[in-house]
């Protein structure tokens, strides 16, 4: 299973639930994120029509994509989060990892 480099990847911003991560299709090295951030992958329907069901910390099957948040994502005491097509929209923005992380330290500095 081939996984990349967090810091090598492109990514869109999605917004999930309440959280606005990035995502990629891809499998991202867990070795490789930076402090700070949290990876959890997507698992989409058994039907294959292409519609996220769940976020997991690992997915092996169905594996739609995996996503990076600034927060911690709770999950269900099984180990998941569900999720329906009306809890997510792709923003249509790509970001790179370095600009994700850079939102965060300019909204400190706006606020203080």
């Amino acid at each position: 299973m081939n996984r990349i480099n967090a810091k090598e990847g492109d990514y869109e911003k999605l917004d999930i639930q309440s959280f606005t991560v990035l995502f990629t299709c891809l499998r991202i090295d867990r070795n490789t994120i930076p402090d700070g951030l949290y990876a959890y992958d997507l698992r989409h329907d058994d039907d294959c029509q292409g519609v996220i069901c769940e976020i997991k910390p690992f997915v092996l099957v169905n594996h739609w994509g995996t996503i990076l948040s600034k927060e911690p994502i709770p999950m269900s005491d099984g180990g998941c989060r569900l999720v329906t097509e009306d809890d997510y929209s792709y923003t249509g923005e790509s970001c790179t990892l370095e600009e994700f992380m850079a939102e965060e330290q300019s909204m400190e500095v706006q606020m203080s």
